[in-house]
């Protein structure tokens, strides 16, 4: 049994042209135009269907995909990254997250060190995973392959997600955190990721986070 739609405001202007043309009363006008919404949408399909090759009534070709988009490496590619970036980094710079995970009283700093040794421990994971099992061993690096090593990252991903929220939320609030943690996952971490090699991502993450360790005490 087919259900009928809303009317759309295009089926119901065609309902009332329809009326008016045809001198017949607007009692009907919003049941007619529901059938022509019916109508229009049972169509669709047929409208965005390709052409029917001659001589073959089965065969249906299916329309081209569109044209893929840019190489990961292209030029504007490279500058949509690093804007990202930047613009990410100084928006966290105009709030003094830094200073502030440094020296500020009311950043609870007991969440923080566990969010910190969660992220390393991420790191750890993921330095073995592509650099020994996937370079080394030339193991394809996949989910089927390492079940346990994803779980534990899952795992370590919520259990620093929580760290760093509680400890950021009573200097910036609940909402501003959110904002702060999204931003730095997506507009750093990922368009590192997608920027940068692997061996590269490992070989800036160890530094950057012994740096960090050097000035967090």
């Amino acid at each position: 049994v087919e259900q009928k739609q809303p009317a759309t405001i295009t089926s119901l202007a065609l309902a009332w042209l329809g009326a008016v043309v045809e001198g017949k009363s607007i009692v009907g006008l919003y049941h007619r135009a529901v059938e022509m919404n019916l109508d229009l949408e049972q169509s669709a399909p047929l409208r965005r269907r390709g052409p029917r090759p001659e001589g073959n009534d089965d065969a249906m070709p299916m329309i081209p995909p569109p044209p893929p988009g840019l190489p990961p490496r292209h030029p504007l590619q490279l500058m949509k990254r690093t804007a990202i970036m930047g613009g990410t980094l100084y928006a966290m710079h105009d709030i003094s997250l830094f200073h502030n995970i440094i020296h500020s009283p009311e950043i609870k700093h007991e969440w923080f060190k566990i969010g910190l040794a969660s992220s390393i421990a991420i790191m750890a994971i993921k330095a073995y995973l592509e650099l020994y099992q996937g370079k080394k061993n030339k193991k394809k690096v996949e989910y089927e392959n390492f079940r346990a090593a994803t779980h534990a990252s899952i795992v370590l991903i919520l259990i620093a997600w929580i760290s760093f929220h509680k400890s950021l939320s009573p200097l910036y609030g609940g909402f501003k955190t959110m904002l702060i943690m999204i931003g730095f996952g997506f507009g750093v971490l990922l368009q590192a990721a997608l920027m940068i090699p692997v061996w590269g991502q490992n070989l800036l993450s160890f530094v950057i986070l012994t740096f960090f360790l050097q000035q967090y005490k």
